[in-house]
C-alpha cells in the first residue's frame, strides 16, 4: 500500500516499473516521465492516473486494476477524469483487461492526440463508467473493445473517436466467457479512419441523450445517435453481425467504406428518427441488410455512390421518420438493387433521381395506404424493375419521369390503393407518367386496383391481358409498338381488335390518342381490319362523350355517319344502301298504277308507258302535214322513236345516281292528276335527294380514307 503521493513526473526511468496487487492512496502522477515500461495489475485502488505526455516504450499495463477519482488538469477547462494520457506515447500496448474505471460520471479516460505503437485492448470485464475519449489518437495496431462495457450517463457520449487513425482494425465483439459489450451512450467516430474492418458482434449499442446545454457538442448531431460517424473511412468491411442492438440512429454520413454488412438478427432502433444515414457517403462494394434485419426509424442513403450492390432481402422497415423508409434521393448503385421479400410498413421507399443498375422486388409487401409505397421518380434503371411473383403494394407506386433500359415486369404482383389521398387525388395504385421503358411492360397477371396512369409513357411492347386492366386508368399519349401474346396463356387476346376496343372504352377520361395508337399498331403489323374496327370504336365513344346544348341532335348525325359508311371507314356500306333504294324505286316503277302516271311529251304529244295519250275524243292527234305526206306506219309505244321508251331500272338509275344521267328523268315525269300522280312526284324527289346524299357521303368516305392512307 503506498500511503502519499508517488510523483514520478519528468523523471527517466529506463528499466520496467510493476505495482501488482497493490493500492494506491493518491493518485499516481507520471506526467511528462520517460518509462521504459509501466504495469499496474490487480490494483484494488488507484485514485487515478495523471499522465499527460508520458513516453512509454513498452507497455502500459492496467488489468485488473480498479481506477476511481476525477482529477482535473490543464489538459481540459470543463470536464474532468479517472485517467489523463493526454499527448502520451506508448511505444507498445495499452492493456485494460478486466480494469474497472470510474471517472464519477464525467470521463474515464481523457487520452486526446496519444500515439499508441501497438494494440489498445479493453477486454473482457472492462468497464468504464463515464466517456472514454481518444480524440486524435494514432493506433498503430487495432483497438479492441471485445465484452467491454461503457457508459456515460451524463454526457452521452460514451467513446470518442473522432479523428482517430487506427491502422488496424476495431472490435467490438463478445468474448470466449460469452460476455456480450454494452455501450450505454453514444460512440462518436467523426473523420476517423480504420485501415482494417470495423466488426460489432452481439453488442448493445444504446444512445442516452445528448450533450448538456452548453456543451461543445452539437445537439442536432448528437440526439438519439448511437453511432456517429460522418466521414469515416474504413479500409475493409464495416459488419454488424450477432445480435447486435442499436437503440439509436447510426450516422455514416460521407464516410468512404468498403462495405456494410447487417447481419440478420440484428435490429437498428430509431423509431422516428433515422436509423441508418449513408448520404453522401461512397462504398467501394455492396450495402446489405441480411434476411430478417428489422430497422425502426429511416435509412437515408441520399447520394450515395454503391460501387457494388444494395441488397436488403426480407429486411423489416417501419416507424420512418417524415413518411420515408429509405431516402435514396439522387444516390448512384451501379449493381443490382434486391428488395425481395423486403417488408416495409408504413412509410415509403424514395428514390427519386438515383441511378440504379436494376430493381428487383420479387415478394416484396410494401404498405403504405396514405402515400407511395415505392418511388421511382426520374430515376434512371440500367436493368429491369421487376415487380412480380408475389410482390404487394398497398398505396402507390411512382414510376414518373423514370428512364427504365429493361423491363416493366409486374406479372403476378398486386397493387391495391384503398383511395384518394392528398398526394394521389386520383387513387391511382401504380403511375408511370412520361416514364420510357424500353424492354417492355409485362401486366398480363398483374392485379392493379383501382387504377393505372400510364399518360405519355413510352415503351417497345406491351404484354398485357385487355380484360385483365383495372376498372379505370389513363392512357393519353401511351406509345408502343407492339403487342405481345402472354407467357401463359396459349391463345393470345393481345391483337383481339374486340377485346382492344373494350379495353379502350375503360379509359377514366375520354381521349382519342389512344385509339389511334392502337390502331396504327394494328396497321402496322398487317391487322388492317382491325385497325379499322378500333377506329370505328373511337367515334364511337367520342359520340357518347358529346355534351352541351346541342349534344341530342349532334350525337342523330353522327350515328347515321356511322350506320352508312363507319364514320368513312367502310364506304362499301353506302353502296348498299344505293342499290336498295335503287331497287325500291325501280319496284315503284314497276307497278301498273305508277306507270299509268308517268306522261311524256315531245314535240306537243303526250306519251304514257303504253303509247300516245289519247284525245278526249277518242281519236289519236291529228298528224302535222310533214306525216300526212308520209306513208302510214303502225306506230309503237314510243311513237317510232319521238320518245325515249320508259324502262323502270334505267329510271331508277337516273333518278337515284346523281353522275348519271340517261335522259329518263328528264324525259318521263309522273302526271298530278294521275290517281298516284302525286305521291310518285314527292317519291321521286326524295329518291333523288337520298341519291345525291349517299353518293357524296361515298366519295367524301373515299377522299378521307385516301388521305389516312
Amino acid at each position: 500500500m503506498i500511503a502519499g503521493c508517488l510523483d514520478l513526473s519528468g523523471l527517466d526511468i529506463r528499466f520496467p516499473l510493476s505495482f501488482d496487487d497493490c493500492e494506491f492512496g493518491s493518485p499516481l502522477i507520471v506526467e511528462g516521465a520517460e518509462l521504459y515500461q509501466l504495469s499496474m495489475q490487480g490494483c484494488t485502488q488507484l485514485p487515478g492516473l495523471l499522465a499527460n505526455g508520458v513516453r512509454i516504450r513498452r507497455d502500459l499495463d492496467l488489468s485488473r486494476t480498479h481506477v476511481t477519482g476525477s482529477l482535473r488538469t490543464s489538459a481540459s477547462t470543463s470536464k474532468q477524469s479517472a485517467i489523463w494520457l493526454c499527448e502520451s506515447e506508448i511505444g507498445g500496448r495499452l492493456l485494460c483487461v478486466d480494469t474497472v474505471i470510474d471517472g464519477g460520471a464525467e470521463r474515464s479516460i481523457q487520452a486526446d492526440r496519444m500515439h499508441v505503437g501497438g494494440n489498445i485492448r479493453l477486454l473482457h470485464k472492462f468497464t468504464a463508467r463515464g466517456e472514454v475519449r481518444l480524440i486524435g489518437a494514432r493506433i498503430n495496431g487495432s483497438l479492441d473493445l471485445t465484452g467491454a462495457s461503457l457508459e456515460s450517463p451524463l454526457t452521452g457520449l460514451a467513446l470518442d473517436l473522432g479523428e482517430a487513425v487506427v491502422e488496424g482494425s476495431v472490435f467490438l465483439i463478445d468474448d470466449t466467457f460469452g460476455r456480450c459489450p454494452v455501450i450505454r451512450g453514444r460512440i462518436d467516430m467523426g473523420r476517423a479512419r480504420i485501415g482494417g474492418q470495423f466488426l460489432i458482434r452481439n453488442t448493445t449499442l444504446g444512445a442516452v441523450g445528448g450533450g448538456p446545454v452548453g456543451s461543445a457538442y452539437s445537439r442536432a448531431r448528437s440526439g438519439g445517435t448511437a453511432l456517429s460517424a460522418p466521414r469515416l473511412s474504413v479500409g475493409a468491411e464495416l459488419t454488424l453481425e450477432g445480435t447486435c442492438r442499436v437503440a439509436g440512429g447510426i450516422d455514416l454520413s460521407m464516410s468512404e467504406l468498403s462495405s456494410v454488412s447487417i447481419g440478420s438478427a440484428c435490429s437498428l432502433q430509431a423509431p422516428g428518427r433515422t436509423a441508418l444515414d449513408l448520404t453522401n457517403a461512397e462504398l467501394l462494394s455492396s450495402l446489405t441488410l441480411v434476411s430478417g434485419v428489422s430497422v425502426e426509424g429511416t435509412m437515408r442513403i441520399t447520394g450515395v455512390r454503391i460501387h457494388g450492390r444494395l441488397t436488403l432481402p426480407g429486411a423489416e422497415l417501419a416507424s420512418p421518420e417524415g413518411k420515408t423508409l429509405i431516402a435514396a434521393q439522387g444516390a448512384t448503385v451501379d449493381g443490382a438493387t434486391n428488395l425481395q421479400n423486403l417488408h416495409a410498413v408504413g412509410g415509403r421507399l424514395r428514390f427519386n433521381n438515383s441511378t440504379l443498375g436494376s430493381v428487383t422486388a420479387i415478394g416484396a409487401h410494401l404498405m403504405n395506404p396514405e402515400g407511395f409505397t415505392l418511388s421511382l421518380h426520374q430515376a434512371t434503371v440500367k436493368g429491369s424493375v421487376e415487380l412480380s411473383e408475389g410482390f404487394k403494394s398497398e398505396g402507390l407506386i411512382d414510376l414518373s419521369r423514370s428512364t427504365i433500359e429493361g423491363r416493366l415486369d409486374c406479372d403476378g404482383g398486386i397493387f391495391t390503393c384503398p383511395g384518394p389521398t392528398a398526394r394521389n387525388e386520383p387513387g391511382h395504385a401504380l403511375k408511370a407518367i412520361s416514364a420510357t421503358i424500353r424492354g417492355g411492360i409485362y401486366i398480363a397477371s398483374a392485379s392493379i386496383s383501382p387504377s393505372v396512369d400510364f399518360t405519355n409513357a413510352a415503351t417497345t411492347f406491351l404484354r398485357d391481358d385487355p380484360a385483365n386492366w383495372p376498372p379505370r386508368f389513363a392512357i393519353s399519349g401511351f406509345t408502343y409498338d407492339r403487342f405481345e401474346r402472354p407467357r401463359s396463356a396459349s391463345t393470345s387476346p393481345a391483337w383481339d381488335h374486340t377485346a382492344r376496343c373494350a379495353w379502350l372504352s375503360h379509359q377514366a377520361a375520354y381521349d382519342a390518342g389512344p385509339y389511334e395508337q392502337a390502331a396504327r399498331v394494328f396497321r402496322q403489323h398487317g391487322y388492317t381490319s382491325g385497325a379499322t374496327a378500333i377506329l370505328i370504336a373511337q367515334r364511337k365513344h367520342a359520340r357518347r362523350a358529346i355534351t352541351g346544348k346541342w349534344a341530342p341532335p349532334r350525337r342523330v348525325l353522327d350515328a347515321a355517319f356511322s350506320i352508312t359508311v363507319g364514320y368513312g371507314y367502310k364506304p362499301g356500306r353506302v353502296l348498299w344502301l344505293l342499290a336498295t333504294l335503287l331497287v325500291l324505286v325501280t319496284g315503284s316503277l314497276l307497278a301498273p298504277g305508277t306507270q299509268s302516271a308517268m306522261r311524256a311529251a315531245p314535240a306537243g304529244t303526250v306519251y304514257t308507258t303504253r303509247g300516245p295519250l289519247p284525245t278526249p275524243s277518242g281519236n289519236r292527234p291529228a298528224q302535222n302535214e310533214t306525216s300526212v305526206a308520209t306513208p302510214s306506219i303502225h306506230a309503237d309505244a314510243c311513237g317510232n322513236g319521238e320518245v325515249i321508251c320508259f324502262n323502270p331500272l334505267l329510271y331508277a338509275i337516273d333518278t337515284v345516281i346523281p353522275l348519271v344521267s340517261l335522259d329518263q328523268r328528264s324525259t318521263w315525269h309522273p302526271d298530278a292528276s294521275a290517281p298516284d300522280g302525286t305521291f310518285m312526284q314527292w317519291w321521286l324527289n326524295a329518291a333523288t335527294v337520298l341519291g345525291w346524299l349517299l353518293s357524296s357521303i361515298f366519295v367524301l368516305s373515299l377522299a378521307g380514307l385516301a388521305r389516312s392512307v
